[in-house]
């Protein structure tokens, strides 16, 4: 069965402060982008080997790396977040090749509109939903909806859907799932495992088939397999 799909675009946040990464994930989740966050450059590395992200908002310095170093290593745009002050940092993180800069503390919005203006000036610009064979999830609206029919999910729910869904077909870790779908320091593989369980049910009981579309893929994770799709 081919499926069409519509990717939205993909935004990887690497901030050391647990707080602030929490917040900058979660606006541009609002934004329908599929943004997971991670603390370190080693963190953000391991977890774009499959896939690399469309934008990188990264702290200016990171152990043993650098924003500049790291978008570079991950072939994406970069917007550096730097903590000094005056003109001339800025001007120099720019001229050695940070697609934007912003200087802490910032605004949300303000770092929500540099991301929507560099997305779209790199021609990636947000998709509002990501179509999966009968299955439709609404990014923006954060609805999903079977043959056209509402599908009810959690917010945590949602979010796990989105991160199997980048993209269909691959395999993602439990780990994985935990930085894409959850904020750090609030779950563990369990709560991966519990999810997911209630995930399927809900899509089972949509009428999307045995197991919801979702696989288990032994000792590796969890995939959202196109074959088990019904026509």
């Amino acid at each position: 069965m081919q499926a069409t799909t519509q990717s939205p675009s993909k935004v990887l946040v690497v901030e050391p402060h647990p707080t602030l990464r929490t917040v900058l994930v979660q606006r541009l989740r609002k934004d329908g982008h599929l943004a997971a966050a991670v603390s370190s450059a080693h963190e953000a590395v391991d977890l774009c080997r499959e896939q690399s992200p469309d934008l990188l908002v990264s702290a200016e310095l990171l152990e043993q790396n650098s924003a500049l170093r790291l978008g570079q290593q991950l072939g994406c745009s970069v917007i550096v977040l730097t903590a000094r002050s005056g003109v001339e940092p800025l001007v120099s993180l720019l001229d050695e090749g940070a697609d934007d800069v912003l200087r802490k503390p910032f605004g949300l919005e303000e770092l929500a509109a540099r991301c929507r203006t560099l997305l779209k000036r790199g021609r990636m610009g947000l998709q509002e939903r990501v179509s999966v064979g009968p299955l439709e999830v609404h990014l923006l609206l954060r609805q999903v909806t079977l043959r056209e029919k509402p599908v009810e999910l959690s917010p945590r729910e949602f979010a796990l859907l989105c991160a199997l869904l980048m993209p269909p077909g691959m395999v993602r870790s439990r780990n994985e799932l935990l930085r894409m779908a959850w904020p750090p320091f609030s779950g563990g593989p369990r709560s991966v495992d519990t999810q997911v369980l209630t995930l399927r049910r809900k899509l089972e009981q949509a009428g999307l088939g045995d197991g919801g579309g979702i696989t288990t893929v032994r000792q590796q994770g969890y995939r959202f397999s196109l074959d088990s799709l019904p026509s």
